[in-house]
């Protein structure tokens, strides 16, 4: 009703409405950025003997994998705790790599029938945590239970080919489902999502 028939029939005057003004609303707050490392910060922090195990282990990565030297070092940094810690949780922290261990993780990956072009591309490329992964106590244990879960034998093409597609089983150490938990929140790391 306007003003004006409200005066016409009498009624009291409405006050005319006042337009609210936007009330001032706070900036969502985002989680600080996280640095990206790089081989330069690493070789920063590394004295004599740990740098030359890290350009030791490097090189059997770009000698005997056929990487180039920055996506050796980018796969080193995530295999070792010196990026994000998404996979480990700070359960391994800016770890120097031991030679006899990089070369150990990957004879192993031979030994269970990955191809040597196939493991710096699909296995290392898209999960490096593997190479820092232990061999008796994470890879063995998980190639063991894909032999009795998923009835794959090593050496096989379909044993293989999982790999190649699923390489993160490799780290699993988690099963939620198997052990009737509720989800304990590391699904990266955990059977049931494989």
């Amino acid at each position: 009703m306007s003003a004006f028939t409200a005066a016409r029939i009498g009624a009291p005057a409405l006050a005319p409405r006042r337009a609210r003004l936007p009330t001032a609303r706070r900036a969502p707050t985002l989680p600080p950025l996280r640095a990206v490392v790089t081989a330069e910060d690493v070789a920063a922090k590394l004295s004599g003997d740990d740098l030359g195990k890290w350009e030791s282990c490097r090189s059997i990565l770009v000698g005997e994998l056929g990487m180039d030297e920055e996506s050796a070092d980018k796969t080193m940094i995530r295999a070792f705790g010196w990026g994000g810690q998404t996979y480990w949780r700070n359960a391994k922290v800016e770890e120097v790599p031991e030679v006899e261990d990089v070369e150990a993780r990957i004879a192993f990956l031979l030994e269970i029938g990955i191809e040597q072009a196939d493991i710096a591309e699909k296995v290392l490329g898209k999960v490096p945590e593997v190479l820092g992964c232990d061999v008796e106590t994470r890879l063995r244990v998980n190639v063991e239970h894909i032999t009795k879960n998923y009835f794959m034998k090593p050496n096989t093409k379909n044993f293989r080919n999982y790999i190649n597609r699923v390489p993160q089983v490799l780290g699993n150490n988690l099963d939620c489902a198997a052990q009737g938990l509720n989800c304990a929140g590391e699904c990266n790391r955990c059977w049931a999502r494989c």
